[in-house]
């Protein structure tokens, strides 16, 4: 089966806490956020497709030295055959597998789930659930059903981790000047949310994919602290901030 690959990281422990992983980017995605830090990956068909025997052959060679695959992108359940393909096989091997996911396809995480072929979830949500603001931080005008895809992955893990159906299950939100920057857009969203940690991560407006962006500056440390203690819910059991150069930081965490 064929596959467009953007890359392979045979070894990483930033993809999923805890875990050593091996990580495939697939190309491809539906959203053309102005903040994109992989915007070589966006285009489905960029580049020569490969074989997913390729992919299969580099997770075989490190097999003993992970605990699972993560697929990130691009957005990897775009490629849905080529990911079953691959998940099938690492699950052979006994190894976990993750998403990376910006929640589009909430029909195809749940059915991932029902086949037992991924045990998390890390999913990128991006504004909160209005569609005017969603809209605009995906740069995909006109899309009025973006925020309803979204928020329905998020609905949909939400219910799959507290039945114990994911191992894991974590949301992101990337913060920039202009794009989810205040607490009660943090606030919108971590109402919505029945996960693991919470993450507010420090976005790089140097590598973004649009003009603008990159004429920005990455909000301090502080600032990204400030967001995280905002946030107040029971159903998140951490709240963490993550950084360059510091990583990840738990700002409140529930027992």
């Amino acid at each position: 089966m064929q596959v467009y690959l953007g890359d392979i990281i045979p070894t990483s422990t930033l993809d999923w806490p805890g875990k050593v992983v091996l990580t495939v980017f697939f190309r491809g995605c539906p959203f053309r956020c102005p903040y994109c830090a992989n915007p070589q990956f966006l285009e489905p068909d960029s580049g020569e497709p490969t074989d997913t025997e390729r992919v299969i052959a580099e997770i075989d060679k490190a097999r003993n030295f992970i605990d699972g695959v993560v697929f990130s992108g691009g957005e990897p359940l775009m490629q849905f055959a080529a990911f079953k393909t691959i998940a099938a096989h690492a699950k052979g091997l006994g190894l976990l597998v993750g998403a990376q996911t910006n929640g589009a396809y909430p029909e195809r995480i749940g059915k991932l789930v029902e086949e037992s072929l991924l045990d998390a979830v890390l999913l990128d949500v991006k504004a909160p659930p209005v569609p005017e603001k969603y809209l605009h931080a995906v740069g995909v005008p006109g899309r009025k059903e973006t925020s309803d895809s979204v928020y329905g992955s998020v609905r949909l893990c939400n219910r799959l981790r507290s039945e114990g159906k994911l191992a894991y299950y974590e949301v992101r939100t990337t913060v920039f000047t202009g794009f989810s920057d205040t607490p009660e857009e943090i606030g919108a969203i971590a109402a919505e949310l029945a996960c693991d940690a919470y993450v507010i991560q420090q976005g790089r407006p140097e590598i973004a994919m649009d003009e603008s962006v990159r004429k920005l500056v990455a909000i301090p440390r502080n600032e990204l602290s400030e967001l995280a203690r905002s946030v107040k819910s029971e159903r998140i059991k951490a709240v963490k901030v993550r950084t360059r150069e510091m990583g990840d930081e738990i700002v409140s965490q529930r027992s």
